[in-house]
């Protein structure tokens, strides 16, 4: 640029503020004719350059120019930011303040390279190459909780700044006291393999893998996602059930980084062309977390999901799940029965094995023994045998529920009735005299019953064992620092039968929630207590429907009921009712 947009240098903060308040976008000004303006290219290669695009296909201009070799990147980006009104900063002999260097992480820091500059109006400032590259943008609000207001600066000052500040790549001291070990013994690597397994334990992997592991169990993640691209490697985070962005790595790394994952999950690194399944534990200060680990291959490489078993966020007590003191009081009144079977229901990821764990610590309380089969055990419990199956060498829910019920239990949970023959052994293990909860898939309380029937359980023995069916989803709570009205659409209002006039609430994003609206999750149920009523209409075989109508009758609350109830309170948006609603 020329004039005082194209030396604009800043020495300091106070500096780079006063840049931002002098700034002002030319919305009017045509990006050629800032190229114009500013000597760049003439109007005759403006006009040819504008001709070519005419006869390209979706092409940009300032792409067009760079192809023609008048311009290069950095004076388009330069172009469009003063088109935008984005401050371009020279920043030699920049004085960063030292606090900002631990608001963005060495190795992002690095990997973009961009510098964070300063704090304004509770943004943080962000010096960048590129600062219109939104998948950038997005990865720093994420990693660091703020808003970002990006400057453009040369990419050579950028790195002076941080070959300067962040001479070594090196993470926090929460990373480095990160222990990530495997679970039982590592198999011994063949001369072949010796190669590769020197390449993931190098210490910028083993850091790298570190840092993604931390921040995805300090951000409340339930999994971590690496996903291999044609050129790239992107890292999500699936927070509160929502996927989030979190860093985009070079290609390159994405075998030594597999590999570390491998061995950390005691997995065979040789074998690329298979599924593999692993399990590994993360040791942070005096939290230990489980690791579930699977890696599947695909035409663009192998993929990673790591799901976080978190004791301390999955181990909740039933007090903790937000459920509404009729459910509450009802269910821990059925739990607390010597023998019958009950059960959860839902879709996958909704909160069910974190329901059953709770179930399990209220039961518990009594002092009584109690086995689990599970697959796979998803949480230690003290008190708790806890069985998992292994379908590849044969044993299997069936197969271990035969064994628990020569094992003197009073209690047994069964992680999920897959089939006839574990719903028959379930609800026979209910009939001579033990408690039995398990999980099933179904939408609704009643399609349950109807569920068991297709399943070959007789309805007379299941009308006198089964004593209630809880369906649950989970549903996103908003952020109580960003509560603001929630504008809700006509048809919304219409599909929820709501009044015009009535409001509703929801966050409105901010640092604290990672500008979502929503921090945290709680659960939203139907609870369907087995009434004698209830009892006669399953011996008889009623429908489904007619099992509802008398439950509603007996006063049960039905889902999409209770997650509005829980939104006329503020607790949830309207929109996480609808989800609930269509589901």
């Amino acid at each position: 640029m020329s004039g005082s947009d194209k030396n604009q240098v800043v020495n300091s903060v106070h500096d780079l503020k006063t840049v931002l308040d002098e700034t002002h976008r030319a919305p009017d000004l045509r990006l050629g004719e800032i190229f114009v303006e500013e000597k760049l290219v003439s109007r005759e290669q403006l006009n040819e350059a504008l001709v070519r695009q005419r006869h390209s296909k979706g092409k940009h201009l300032g792409q067009i120019l760079v192809d023609m070799q008048l311009v290069n990147q950095q004076e388009v980006n330069v172009a469009l930011a003063k088109k935008l009104g984005i401050p371009f900063v020279k920043l030699q002999g920049f004085d960063l303040p030292a606090q900002m260097l631990s608001r963005v992480p060495a190795d992002l820091a690095i990997q973009y390279n961009v510098v964070p500059l300063g704090e304004m109006n509770g943004k943080l400032i962000v010096a960048m190459e590129n600062p219109l590259d939104q998948s950038v943008i997005n990865a720093l609000r994420f990693n660091t909780n703020a808003n970002i207001e990006a400057v453009m600066a040369p990419g050579d000052d950028i790195r002076a700044l941080l070959q300067k500040f962040y001479s070594k790549l090196e993470e926090s001291e929460a990373i480095e006291d990160l222990q990530l070990d495997p679970v039982g013994s590592s198999p011994e690597s063949s001369d072949s393999l010796y190669a590769m397994e020197q390449e993931a334990q190098r210490k910028p992997i083993v850091r790298l893998v570190n840092a993604i592991l931390l921040q995805g169990v300090t951000k409340g993640a339930s999994d971590i996602n690496i996903r291999p691209e044609k050129d790239r490697v992107n890292v999500f985070y699936r927070i509160d059930g929502r996927l989030h962005y979190a860093r985009t790595m070079s290609r390159s790394l994405l075998p030594a980084l597999v590999s570390r994952i491998k061995i950390t999950g005691q997995m065979d690194i040789s074998e690329r062309r298979l599924p593999q399944d692993g399990h590994a534990r993360l040791a942070w200060g005096t939290k230990t977390i489980d690791l579930r680990i699977s890696v599947v291959p695909t035409v663009k490489g192998e993929s990673v999901v790591i799901r976080i078993l978190d004791k301390d966020a999955g181990m909740r007590p039933l007090d903790t799940l937000g459920l509404q003191e009729r459910e509450l009081t009802l269910i821990k009144r059925l739990v607390m029965r010597p023998h019958g079977l009950f059960l959860v229901t839902g879709p996958t990821g909704s909160g069910k094995s974190t329901t059953l764990y709770a179930i399990l610590n209220e039961v518990r309380k009594r002092d009584v023994h109690l086995l689990t089969v599970e697959d796979p055990v998803e949480y230690d419990m003290d008190g708790v045998e806890q069985v998992q199956i292994s379908v590849v060498k044969g044993y299997t829910f069936a197969q271990a529920l035969r064994q628990f019920l020569r094992h003197d239990p009073d209690v047994i949970m069964v992680g999920e009735i897959r089939d006839e023959e574990t719903a028959h052994i379930a609800n026979k293990a209910a009939l001579t005299g033990h408690l039995v909860f398990s999980t099933l898939h179904t939408n609704d309380a009643a399609s349950t019953v109807t569920r068991l029937a297709d399943m070959g359980l007789e309805p007379y023995l299941l009308s006198s064992t089964l004593l209630g069916v809880m369906a649950q989803r989970l549903v996103r709570v908003n952020c109580p620092k960003c509560l603001g009205e929630e504008e809700v659409e006509p048809y919304i209002r219409t599909s929820l039968k709501l009044s015009p006039d009535e409001v509703f609430y929801r966050g409105k994003g901010c640092d604290a929630c990672n500008q979502t609206g929503y921090r945290g999750r709680m659960t939203v149920c139907e609870l369907l207590a087995v009434t004698p009523e209830i009892s006669q209409l399953i011996n008889d075989g009623a429908s489904t429907q007619q099992i509802q109508q008398a439950a509603v009758a007996g006063g049960m609350s039905k889902l999409g009921d209770n997650a509005l109830a829980l939104a006329r309170t503020g607790k949830t948006s309207i929109e996480e009712v609808f989800t609930v609603q269509l589901d």
